[in-house]
């Protein structure tokens, strides 16, 4: 491996954290690998599909050297901003509009705040919003009547019965990028930002070459910066199109996967 500083990228779900159903656990291997990298030298960043407003109290406390946030659209070195993009309030009520046109279910991820609709949930989204309630602070309720001049940078959507996805997707093909998570969940972001234009955003900020920079992830929103970094590392269990953007996959996150994938490259 190539010795040089490394610049590397952590996704969190699955990757640093196992998944809610699995009772959110760090395991301290992983903590472990995360200070070893650091006290090594190497730059550690959060890269997640998250805003920050959705970032929980343990993964800011691991201390990393910052965080590309919201798919690109927020990046932090040492708590100072060095980036930030928010939707413009008008293509955002177009937005608004236009997923109550088309009877789709929503939620609106920004830097201070997350918004769900007051009306009932009836897709993954809903899953969501139980999870967060009472765990995120800036969580707010919106009735329809209110759904405009709201400040995000990325949202997410779902499909129900009598949605009209193709004809929203249609609508704003050249303003928004659209991530394909399956059963009709789809992560929405500005054209132009991705986990990778964050990783291009540092990697020209800290004059780090691709060669020397690494992404590991599990889930298909990690595919543009697993196929972006110059070692690409699938989380055990990873979905097959994830395998096959990664250069390597190593073990499950309770399998101390996040550190056997270190210590092979031989940094920790």
């Amino acid at each position: 491996m190539h010795t040089e500083r490394k610049l590397i990228f952590f996704d969190i779900d699955g990757t640093i954290v196992t998944e809610a159903r699995d009772g959110r656990i760090i395991p301290d291997s992983t903590r472990t690998a995360l200070r070893k990298l650091q006290q090594n030298g190497h730059l550690c960043f959060i890269n997640t599909g998250r805003a920050l407003a959705e970032i929980d109290e343990p993964i800011l406390q691991l201390q990393m050297d910052g965080l590309v946030c919201g798919c690109g659209t927020y990046i932090t070195y040492h708590d100072n901003v060095l980036a930030e993009h928010t939707i413009p309030f008008d293509l955002g009520n177009r937005i608004l509009a236009a997923l109550h046109d088309c009877n789709l279910e929503w939620i609106l991820e920004s830097t201070g705040a997350v918004y769900y609709s007051s009306q009932t949930y009836h897709s993954h989204i809903g899953d969501f919003k139980e999870e967060q309630m009472g765990v995120i602070p800036n969580l707010f309720l919106v009735t329809p009547q209110d759904a405009h001049d709201l400040t995000f940078d990325k949202f997410c959507i779902c499909d129900t019965p009598g949605s009209d996805t193709e004809r929203f997707l249609k609508m704003f093909e050249h303003d928004l990028t659209f991530i394909d998570r399956g059963n009709g969940f789809y992560e929405v972001v500005p054209m132009g930002y991705s986990k990778a234009s964050g990783m291009q955003f540092l990697m020209d900020h800290f004059a780090i070459a691709k060669v020397d920079t690494i992404a590991i992830g599990d889930s298909t929103n990690d595919l543009p910066m697993l196929s972006y970094a110059g070692t690409g590392i699938a989380m055990g269990g990873s979905a097959a199109s994830v395998l096959d953007a990664a250069d390597f996959e190593t073990d499950t996150i309770l399998q101390d996967g996040l550190y056997n994938a270190f210590r092979y490259l031989q940094l920790v």
